[in-house]
Order: structure tokens, then sequence, then C-alpha cells
């Protein structure tokens, strides 16, 4: 019989859970989460430096919408506009990029653009569609800053600006103002970009700027002078105008030259900063300077008006000179008044002139021996009339071979230099002898009407009478109905018959010549 056996027992089975896989829901948050940490953390490392700009106002200045920019590029974002401790600026609050953290030195200039008209000319007009922003100028400072005094103006120059600039001192400023052109040879080439009182109140000193390449056209010789408006100058030489365009005639501006050399000679070109004077016109700085001068003085018997203190003493031409002062002076001899002016003679205005005079400086006593032989060969000093119309006089040296003798008279506190009569002054001596001449001719002439008057009118009367007693007598018998005219109409006819027989007996012989012997034919 079979084994009783017990059942078997019910084998233990390990059931292992199936594994849950990550549901695909979640990637995306976490890829948002990395994501987000990755900008942060990119944000934080580029993240540059906050600094705080202060200005007079906040005008047109909007918190996270303001940038701040370099050459057109964005560098930063205004982030904040808060009103200074004593309300009287705004600051501004700047998130700098790291890129431009290398910007942020101490002499950093920093300006809000917009559109402005100033003397320069209109700018910021792209700030009408983009809105205002921040523009830097990067200094050259070795330390860094995070506090900025931003500028209310735009900077007149920037510190990338190819050129040089240089100081000007005048008298008096003019019609210049910020933003004035510099002209060289009528081109503008700079312009003004500064100008303050000088420190004792006595002129004004001037900061200009000339754009490379022009900039070195600046020589240390180079003359400055103010090209404001229209320069119209009536003196001894006549009316001169001078104009450099029609903007300087509505901004002002100035002008320089430079010496020229030899062809093909380089300009020495000035140092950066150079100071310079600026002279109020052209001709002033045309004029050379002058190390030394001779003082001499001219005594005029004859009214000097028309010359003034600086009037020029020319020499054929040639500005030789000045004059100095004007004074009376009194002859004791001859109790009269005479005019003394005095001049200053500058010789090295004639030696730079002359391919013989030396440019070593003379001697006094060679001067007095030169001067001396000229004056025995009729040197003289002369007054005459540069300008009719305003009647401007000037000293004119010159020689006059038929001058009266004379010499120099060196033992005077100042040299005597001897004068000719001007030529005006004889002009009214002959004026006033032809006028006297004519005065005795109309006394001869009225003296003669009055003895034809007297005397030879009544004979002329008596003369006239009997001259129209024979006129009325000849009309008489000439006139058309005098038997005088018809005795001579009646001889004038039988006249007239008697040539009509000649002429038939003329014809009558030359067809019929033996008529004269056999007579008439009949026809």
């Amino acid at each position: 019989m079979p084994e009783n056996t017990s059942p078997s027992p019910v084998e233990q089975v390990q059931v292992i859970p199936p594994r849950r896989r990550p549901s695909l829901v979640w990637i995306i948050p976490l890829l948002a989460v990395v994501l987000s940490l990755g900008l942060g953390i990119k944000a934080l490392l580029e993240r540059g430096p906050e600094i705080t700009l202060q200005f007079a106002r906040a005008e047109g200045l909007e918190a996270n919408k303001t940038r701040l920019k370099y050459k057109d590029v964005d560098i930063g974002t205004v982030t904040e506009i808060t009103l200074s401790e004593d309300r009287g600026s705004v600051q501004v609050r700047v998130q700098v990029n790291n890129s431009a953290r290398g910007l942020l030195v101490e002499d950093s200039r920093f300006w809000v653009v917009r559109p402005r008209v100033t003397v320069g000319g209109i700018s910021g007009l792209a700030t009408l569609l983009s809105g205002v922003h921040i523009a830097i100028d990067p200094g050259q400072s070795a330390d860094t800053a995070r506090q900025f005094v931003g500028l209310e103006e735009p900077p007149a120059v920037t510190r990338d600006t190819q050129g040089r600039q240089f100081k000007l001192s005048s008298n008096t400023l003019g019609s210049l103002d910020l933003g004035s052109p510099v002209y060289y040879r009528r081109i503008p080439v700079g312009r003004v970009i500064g100008y303050a009182i000088q420190p004792d109140g006595r002129g004004v000193d001037v900061q200009i700027f000339v754009d490379a390449p022009y900039d070195r056209f600046v020589s240390p010789n180079s003359r400055f002078w103010h090209a404001s408006g229209v320069d119209v100058a009536m003196d001894a030489d006549g009316v001169k105008l001078n104009m450099q365009s029609v903007l300087s005639l509505m901004l002002g501006g100035i002008a320089f030259s430079s010496p020229e050399g030899e062809p093909g000679e380089a300009f020495a070109a000035a140092p950066a900063a150079s100071s310079f004077t600026l002279y109020p016109d052209l001709a002033t700085a045309q004029r050379i300077p002058d190390s030394s001068y001779q003082k001499y003085v001219l005594i005029f018997r004859e009214s000097v008006r028309g010359l003034a203190v600086g009037a020029p003493v020319d020499f054929r031409g040639i500005t030789a000179g000045e004059v100095s002062r004007i004074d009376l002076d009194f002859d004791q001899a001859t109790k009269d008044f005479s005019m003394a002016v005095e001049i200053k003679l500058y010789p090295e205005r004639l030696s730079r002139r002359s391919r013989n005079l030396k440019n070593s400086e003379a001697t006094s006593k060679e001067i007095r021996e030169v001067l001396n032989a000229m004056v025995a060969r009729g040197f003289r000093a002369q007054l005459r009339t540069g300008n009719i119309i305003s009647g401007q006089r000037y000293v004119a040296l010159d020689y006059f071979p038929n001058a009266k003798a004379a010499n120099m008279h060196w033992d005077k506190s100042i040299a005597e230099l001897p004068t000719q009569p001007g030529s005006l002054d004889s002009l009214q001596v002959q004026l006033e002898t032809i006028v006297s001449t004519l005065q005795h001719t109309l006394q001869h002439a009225d003296k003669l009407i009055t003895h034809l008057d007297r005397e030879v009118a009544p004979e002329l009367t008596d003369t006239l009478r009997d001259a129209r007693k024979t006129l009325d007598q000849a009309n008489k018998v000439l006139s058309s109905d005098a038997p005088l005219q018809q005795e001579m109409r009646d001889t004038l006819r039988e006249v007239g018959r008697a040539s009509s027989a000649v002429r038939n007996l003329a014809d009558l012989l030359e067809r019929q010549p033996e008529a004269l012997l056999k007579g008439k034919k009949d026809d």
C-alpha cells in the first residue's frame, strides 16, 4: 500500500516589486532649475560694479530703462534714481557690466546725451527716437572709482579725439564761445573748448583744440587772432575788410597762420598745451615784433589834424616806425607855437628787407654818420594824407632834392629830424595864390567894364543910331513896291529880250554864215 505522505508545503516565493522609473514630467522642472542656477551663476560672474553718478537733474532718465553707453555700445543700466541728502542734486545708480570694469577710473567723465543746440551745432538728435542715455569718456588714471560727478554739458573734446590742445591769452573774450571754430587758411580745423579769466583778472585764457592732422601746422612761431564777424579798419592805408566765413560772422572764431619756410621744409610742430597770444586782428598779429627802436622828434609848422598816435611812419612804402607822441612846442625866439611829433623808428624793419645792410645792430656813431649823410642829400619827414575819406594822415620819410639845407640836431634830448612842408599845405598856398590872382583879374575887368560903359558906350550909341537909319533907308529901297525895284525889273526884262535876240542871231549865223553878206534866206 502506498505510503501516506503529508502534502508538500507551499514553496515560499519572494516577490520583488517592480522598479519605479522617474516620470518625464519632473525632468523639465529640473532642467529649468539647473538652467536658472547656471544663468544666475553666470550673471553673478558677469555682473560688474555698481557706480553712483551725481547730476543736477534727472531729466529724461528712467530706472531700469536708461542705458549707459560707450561708443554706442550698452555697458550698463540705470537701476535707481534718488535725491541727494541736501536735495540739491540727484543720485543715479548704474549697474555696469563686468566687461566695462576697466573704464571706471578716477578721471572718467559722464554726461547725459540729450538733443542740444549749441554754437558748435546740433547734437543728440538720435535720442529723439531711442531716448536719452548716459555716455562715458574713459580716463587715463590708474586708480579706480565708484562715485562720479556728472557733466552738465558734453565735453567739447573726448580723449579718443586725435589732435592737440593749446592755450591762448587775450585781453578780452570778444564774441567767442564754447564751440567757436578755429581756422587755418580759412578751413575750420578746431574749436574753442573752454575759457577762464586769468588769476590776476587782467585778461582771459582761451583753450582751443586743433584736430589732427592740422595740429602739425601749429608751430612755436604761429600767430593767432580774433576772426569774429567783419573786421573793418579805416586808417592811413585806406579801408580794409576781412572776414573768415559767414559762420564766423554769426558765431565768432579764431584764425592762425604759421611762418612759411623753404619749399619742402617741414613745420616744427609746437608741443601740446603750448601758450600763445591771441591778437585782436590780423594786422596786429602779422606785425613783426621789434626788439629795439630809436626815437626822433619832428617839428612841423603846420596843422597835424588827422595825425594820431600809432600812425605809420612810411619810407617809400615800407612801414619803418610809428608815431608815439604829439605835442605843442613853443619857440622862445619867434614866440610862436609849432607841433612836435615824436616817432619811433625800427632799424630792423629796414635791415630785414635790405641785401646790403647788416643784420647786426649798428652803433650810435654809425647811425649818426648815416643820418647826417642822408639829411645832406635831402632826407626829410613830411606829413601826407593817407585816406581822403577819413582825413587820416601819416609821416612819410623820403628824399627831397629841392629841400632847403638843414642838419640833424643831436644836441637835444631827443634828436630832431628836419621836416618838409606837407603837400597839402603847398596845395593850399597855390590855391590861395590862384584865388588872389583871380581877384586882381576881376578887379581889372570891373574897371574895364566901367570905362566901356562911361566912355565907349555913348559913341557906340550914336554909331548904332546912324546904322539904324542906313538900314531903314536900305529897306525902303529894297522893298518890293519901291520905284527902284520897278525900274530894275523893267531893265531886267529888256536885258532878257536882248539876250534872246542875240541867241537867235547866233543860231542863224551858225546855219547860214553867208547871211552877213547876202542876208537871210527865206526858209
